[in-house]
């Protein structure tokens, strides 16, 4: 059952994160992050730090790697180095994770397509992303800081991928990982749903107002089977 007259499909359109949501990122921003701070003379963080600090965007993610002791310029010269470093090596070292292609394919065939990404990382390279590991053409709309002028939570980020969907807030799913996933939810009126990650707790997803919270990304289309409606 597809949803009818008088049940409406549920939801019409799923929204994704993509960092630690559909792709493993965590390795590569790590050693990028690294090798920016060795770079500058600075000490690096460990893969459990990056966990924690990830999720707001580069930018946030420099200011805390460098420390509030750091003055600008070297906060500009790691932000500059760890860019660079990223570019060069994020598609081979950031694999899509287990299940995001066929979870994909299935949210695309029933939302007839309403499928978006939206990240804190600029939409250039989550478009990268997509078209490197070839899930392109399973997404119809990408949006990022650099798109939208807003970051999660801020729910002026999630207004382009509604738009582009052509979807209202209720009639839309939001599949993320982090606190900051939740919290835009939550601001732009979206139900989440959170997929258990190292970045956060699944107490803290809960806590934050996610729906549910998944073991894994693969048992998305069961759960929309069973909460959704139309999904079956």
């Amino acid at each position: 059952m597809r949803g009818t007259a008088t049940e409406p499909r549920w939801p019409r359109a799923v929204l994704f994160d993509l960092d630690g949501t559909l792709a493993d990122s965590f390795d590569a921003i790590a050693r990028a992050l690294n090798r920016a701070l060795r770079e500058q003379g600075l000490a690096e963080h460990s893969l459990h730090w990056v966990h924690r600090h990830v999720g707001r965007g580069a930018a946030a993610l420099i200011r805390d790697a460098v420390g509030p002791e750091a003055g600008p310029d070297l906060a500009l010269a790691v932000g500059r180095d760890y860019s660079a470093a990223y570019e060069r090596s994020f598609l081979a070292q950031t694999p899509p994770l287990p299940g995001a292609r066929a979870v994909l394919a299935r949210v695309h065939e029933v939302s007839d397509g309403r499928v978006a990404v939206v990240s804190n990382k600029a939409a250039r390279l989550c478009r990268r992303w997509l078209d490197h590991w070839e899930l392109a053409g399973l997404v119809a709309h990408v949006s990022g800081p650099d798109a939208s002028g807003a970051r999660k939570p801020d729910p002026r980020a999630l207004g382009p991928a509604l738009g582009a969907l052509r979807v209202q807030p209720g009639e839309s799913l939001l599949v993320g990982d982090m606190e900051v996933d939740a919290a835009a939810g939550r601001n732009a009126g979206i139900p989440v749903v959170a997929v258990r990650s190292a970045a956060t707790s699944s107490a803290r997803m809960r806590a934050a107002g996610a729906l549910a919270v998944l073991f894994d990304l693969r048992d998305l289309p069961d759960w929309l089977a069973g909460n959704g409606r139309g999904w079956r």
